[in-house]
């Protein structure tokens, strides 16, 4: 059950970091077209997927991995909570306006962490 997870994960983060290298502009529309709804879930959901990498990291191999993921995206989901709907989106639609760049390099480190997933044990 746990390997489906961790496997589901690293596919999933992998899907979006290869669709936005091909397309930048994909943040973009996303951040755009975010609502409060979706703000306030995928913040819990970043908190929710944290506690999960936390707990499963000493049962895996790459457990260094688990552990600083799991507390950057849980860090990363209760700062989404902190900041707000408003904030939140003007950040993020700060960030996707930068430089393409910028977004196709976060989307290389994307596709590392998910294989990363993927080959953990």
């Amino acid at each position: 059950m746990i390997k489906a997870i961790v496997w589901l994960m690293g596919i999933a983060i992998i899907t979006l970091s290869v669709a936005i290298i091909a397309r930048p502009h994909l943040a973009r529309n996303l951040s755009e077209r975010l609502n409060k709804t979706g703000y306030a879930f995928s913040a819990w959901a970043r908190i929710l997927v944290g506690l999960v990498l936390l707990l499963i990291a000493d049962t895996r191999h790459w457990y260094i991995l688990f552990n600083a993921l799991g507390v950057l995206v849980l860090l990363s989901g209760a700062y989404m909570l902190q900041i707000g709907f408003e904030r939140g989106k003007a950040l993020a639609i700060k960030l996707s306006r930068g430089n393409e760049n910028f977004l196709r390099i976060s989307g290389i480190i994307g596709v590392v962490l998910g294989l990363m997933l993927l080959s953990a044990r």
